[in-house]
């Protein structure tokens, strides 16, 4: 059955070939993301395009008002906008925190916040959050990310409660390493942030560790899978993990604990060779 669908975070990565993929399958698309630019192959692909930005609650509104008068409901929310930054507690500046935090957990909330008032009107929705398996397990120089992502795990948690008795359903999917653009950024990102000479060591060790992983980690098409599950399943789960590394931690730290799990990557990193990418 043809969907109605929001993607907010659609310019390039997992949102990109998320919107190409349900595009493909004759659904109704409205997509947004910072870089509007960007999103001209979905336009002539069919989709319905806006320049959104999620630290704006303007752009949000406008863009679900439009969905809203154009299609007359919304079935399916892919909150997909988010960003890393990277590098040292110590180093990271409290307002650079906070822009990531703005963009990966407010920005989420005033994107649900949008929505919720119409599926509640209409008695069913569902909101299906991008997270991380950095939600979960933290590693050294992601200390700030992984905040973001323990933070809208915790937002969707509670969500999901709160809007149960509406017939609306918020799932999260959880992806690992996947081979996008969003490791450039991360990984430049980790240098830049590195200032004093005691961390230089730990900043490289850590640079090439996480480098490596994702040269190694998974294109996108098992969390476009995994995606479309979880807003399509007539029964959905709370979380998925959509990548193999991703069920590989997510099962570990089960099975040993977070301070044996965070020894391991603490000795992994240690282990990588600071001046390339081997271990």
């Amino acid at each position: 059955m043809k969907k109605n669908i929001l993607i907010i975070g659609a310019s390039s990565g997992i949102g990109y070939d998320l919107a190409k993929k349900l595009l493909n399958e004759g659904h109704n698309l409205y997509c947004g993301a910072r870089r509007e630019d960007k999103l001209y192959e979905l336009q002539k692909a069919g989709a319905n395009v806006h320049r959104v930005d999620v630290r704006n609650e303007d752009d949000i509104n406008h863009i679900v008002a439009l969905m809203i008068k154009d299609l007359g409901h919304i079935d399916i929310v892919y909150a997909n906008a988010g960003y890393a930054i990277a590098g040292p507690v110590e180093e990271t500046s409290i307002e650079k925190a906070h822009q990531q935090f703005d963009t990966n957990v407010y920005g989420a909330a005033r994107l649900a916040r949008a929505v919720l008032p119409h599926m509640r009107n209409q008695s069913f929705g569902r909101i299906v959050f991008t997270t991380s398996i950095a939600g979960r397990v933290s590693t050294s120089m992601n200390s700030w990310y992984s905040a973001s992502k323990h933070a809208l795990n915790g937002l969707v948690k509670g969500l999901s409660q709160e809007v149960a008795n509406f017939n609306i359903q918020v799932v999260t999917v959880e992806p690992g390493c996947v081979q996008t653009e969003f490791d450039a950024i991360q990984l430049s990102d980790m240098k830049r942030t590195n200032i004093s000479p005691d961390y230089n060591t730990i900043v490289n060790k850590s640079h090439n560790f996480l480098k490596n992983a994702y040269l190694t980690g998974s294109d996108t098409s098992s969390t476009i899978k995994t995606l479309i599950k979880a807003g399509f399943s007539s029964s959905p789960k709370l979380s998925y993990q959509s990548t193999l590394d991703a069920k590989l931690m997510f099962w570990a730290q089960r099975i040993f604990g977070e301070k044996l799990i965070g020894s391991l990557f603490t000795y992994l990193i240690k282990r990588t060779n600071s001046a390339d990418n081997h271990i």
